[in-house]
């Protein structure tokens, strides 16, 4: 639900970008603040046992998940652009 939206908003941002990009161009500034909240408070968790160790069980499939499914969203969506711009080339 969170990921599915954000995967398009990306999408559309990177298809309007013209000549060559770097990877790390791909996310704008927020998107990099919410990856290293995300990083400082998973590894502060784990660090100072915030959490009981049954709920780690149980979150990190769940996130895990919800990353690989975001993952092949923008799988999908590249082959789906990539053959949409091989069509045009070959017209």
């Amino acid at each position: 639900m969170i990921f599915g939206p954000m995967t398009k908003k990306h999408q559309q941002r990177i298809l309007s970008y013209t000549g060559e990009r770097y990877f790390w161009q791909f996310f704008d500034g927020k998107s990099f603040v919410i990856m290293a909240i995300m990083i400082i408070g998973g590894v502060s968790i784990r660090v100072f046992h915030l959490l009981p160790e049954f709920f780690i069980a149980f979150f990190y499939p769940g996130l895990g998940a919800a990353l690989a499914l975001a993952g092949l969203a923008f799988l999908q969506n590249y082959l789906k652009e990539r053959r949409k711009s091989d069509e045009k080339s070959n017209e």
